[in-house]
C-alpha cells in the first residue's frame, strides 16, 4: 500500500491494482441501460466558496492523499471528500446496486462501454469551459470522448510501447545497447529477448522481455499492430472481433505467444512471482515494454538497475514509416451519472486534472500530462531523465487515439489468451486454433454485451 505521507516524487502507482482492473469486468451491464446524464446541472463558473456537499472518490490512497484533500479544501472549504481504496470488485457491486462512487478512475479503453451503459456524466461543456478540450490536450484524451461528448480526461498517459533496457545485462551478454534514435522492429526486439534470456534445468533466472501485454492485455498490443497498417481488431459496429480471419492479427498474436513458448517472457506456465516491472527493477529482466510512467519507479537509482538504463522508442511491426506508439491505458477520472452532487464532484475533478494537482503530478513524472501546457514541468534535470523524455517527446508525436470496443471489457480476451496459451505452449493447438479459440470466446462475451445493452 502506498503511504499517504509520501511526497509526489516518492509515490508510486500500484501496478497490481491496475492489472486487476484490466482483468476484472468492471463494466456493469443492465438490460435497459439509460443514456449518460447531462452536465447541465454543473455551473462551470461556480464560486468555489459556495460549492458544498460530500463526495466519494474511489482511487488508490497514494493518488489522493489527505494532504491533497486539505489543499483542495483551501479553495473549497464546504466540500467534504471521502476517499475509498480502489477495488474493482467493490466498484462493480456498487454500480450494480445503483450507488457507485461519485468519482472513480477507469482506463481510457473502458470508456465506450461505460458510456453505452449510461454509467457516466457528460462533462463536455464544463470541461471545455475549464480549458480541457481537443486543442489543449493530447490525442490520448480523445479516449474519454464518445460521439462528440466528453466524459472525463486522463490524469496522465504514456505512449505505452517504449522499451526500457537494462544496460548492464546487455553488456554482460556482449550485446550492444540499441541506438535510441533509431526505432527497431518487433522482430529485432524478439531476437534480443531470446538472446538475453538465461535459463538452466528448466528454471529461468533472467527473462529477456516483460511485455506490456502482460500488464495491459494482449488485445491492445494486437490492436496497435493492426492500427499501424490502418486495420481494426473489431468489426465497424463493434459486434464481433476479427482475429482468426486476419493474417496480420494472427501474426501479432503469434509473436507474443512464441516469446512465451520460447521462455523469453512470462506466461501462465512460467509466471512472475510479482510483476514484470518489479523483476526489471531487481535486475532479472533485461527489457521492460512499458510507458513513460515506469520511469518514476526507477530514475532515483535506488533499484538494482541504478540509473544505467536506456529508453528505446516503440518498435514497428512492418513499416518504420508507419510506426505508432499510442496509449492503451490513459487512466483518468470520470463522474457517475448517478452522482447526487455533480457540482462538487466536477470541482474536484477539475482541480485534480487541470489545476495545481496536475502540475504536481507532472513534476513527479508519474506520466505524460493530458494537458500540453504541463509538459514543461516533467523531470529533465538528470541525464537519464533527459534521455527518457527525449524519446517520449518524440513518440508522443506518433501517438494516435485508438478505438476500443463498447460491448465488452477486453479482460475477457486476456482470460481466453491465458487459458489457451498454455495449450499452445504444450503443442496441443497450433496458432490458427489458438486464434479461433480466442475469437469464439470473445465473440460470445461481445454478444452478451450487445444483448444486455440492447
Amino acid at each position: 500500500m502506498l503511504h499517504p505521507t509520501h511526497s509526489p516524487r516518492q509515490r508510486r502507482r500500484s501496478r497490481v491494482a491496475l492489472a486487476g482492473l484490466i482483468g476484472a469486468t468492471v463494466l456493469v451491464m443492465s438490460a435497459c441501460s439509460s443514456p449518460s446524464a447531462s452536465s447541465s446541472k454543473i455551473d462551470p463558473n461556480a464560486d468555489a466558496k459556495s460549492v458544498s456537499g460530500t463526495i466519494t472518490v474511489m482511487v488508490p490512497p497514494g493518488e489522493l492523499t489527505p494532504a491533497n484533500i486539505a489543499e483542495f479544501n483551501k479553495e473549497y472549504p464546504k466540500v467534504t471528500v471521502k476517499q475509498i481504496d480502489e477495488d474493482p470488485v467493490k466498484l462493480k457491486a456498487l454500480q450494480a446496486a445503483g450507488d457507485p462512487p461519485d468519482i472513480w478512475r477507469p482506463t481510457g479503453p473502458q470508456i465506450p462501454a461505460l458510456v453505452a451503459q449510461g454509467q457516466l456524466l457528460d462533462l463536455t461543456t464544463a470541461l471545455h469551459v475549464a480549458g480541457v478540450d481537443d486543442s489543449s490536450t493530447y490525442p490520448a484524451a480523445r479516449l474519454y470522448t464518445v460521439k462528440g461528448k466528453q466524459y472525463g480526461a486522463p490524469k496522465d498517459w504514456s505512449p505505452d510501447f517504449t522499451i526500457f533496457v537494462n544496460n548492464k545485462l546487455f553488456e554482460k551478454a556482449g550485446i550492444p545497447v540499441p541506438d535510441p534514435k533509431v526505432p527497431m522492429s518487433w522482430a529485432q526486439i524478439g531476437d534480443l529477448a531470446r538472446k538475453l534470456t538465461v535459463s538452466s534445468g528448466g528454471a529461468t533466472s533472467q527473462f529477456g522481455l516483460t511485455g506490456s501485454w502482460e500488464l495491459l492485455g494482449p488485445a491492445r498490443t494486437i490492436q496497435v499492430a493492426l492500427a499501424e497498417s490502418g486495420e481494426s481488431l473489431y468489426a465497424k459496429d463493434d459486434k464481433s472481433i476479427r482475429l482468426a480471419s486476419n493474417p496480420h492479427a494472427v501474426k501479432a498474436l503469434q509473436f507474443i505467444a512464441d516469446l512465451a513458448k520460447d521462455g523469453a517472457t512470462h506466461s501462465p506456465l512460467n509466471p512472475s512471482a510479482t510483476w514484470g516491472g518489479d523483476e526489471f527493477m531487481k535486475g532479472t529482466v533485461a527489457m521492460a515494454n512499458y510507458g513513460y510512467w515506469f520511469n518514476a519507479s526507477i530514475d532515483s537509482g535506488k533499484t538494482a538497475v541504478g540509473t544505467d538504463y536506456t529508453l528505446l522508442p516503440a518498435p514497428y511491426w512492418n513499416d518504420p514509416s508507419s510506426r505508432i506508439d499510442p496509449t492503451v491505458s490513459a487512466t483518468g477520472w470520470v463522474i457517475s451519472s448517478k452522482t447526487k452532487n455533480a457540482q462538487a464532484a466536477f470541482e474536484l475533478l477539475k482541480w485534480y486534472l487541470a489545476g495545481p494537482q496536475a502540475v504536481e503530478r507532472a513534476q513527479a513524472g508519474w506520466g505524460y500530462p493530458a494537458l500540453k501546457s504541463n509538459t514543461k514541468y516533467l523531470p529533465h534535470d538528470t541525464a537519464v531523465d533527459k534521455q527518457v523524455l527525449d524519446v517520449v517527446d518524440s513518440d508522443a508525436k506518433v501517438s494516435p487515439s485508438l478505438h476500443f470496443n463498447q460491448y465488452y471489457d477486453d479482460g475477457a480476451f486476456t482470460n481466453s489468451y491465458n487459458k489457451h496459451l498454455q495449450e499452445y505452449i504444450k503443442g496441443q493447438i497450433d496458432i490458427k486454433q489458438f486464434a479461433s479459440e480466442i475469437q469464439n470466446d470473445v465473440n460470445g462475451t461481445i454478444a452478451d454485451g450487445v444483448s444486455a445493452i440492447g
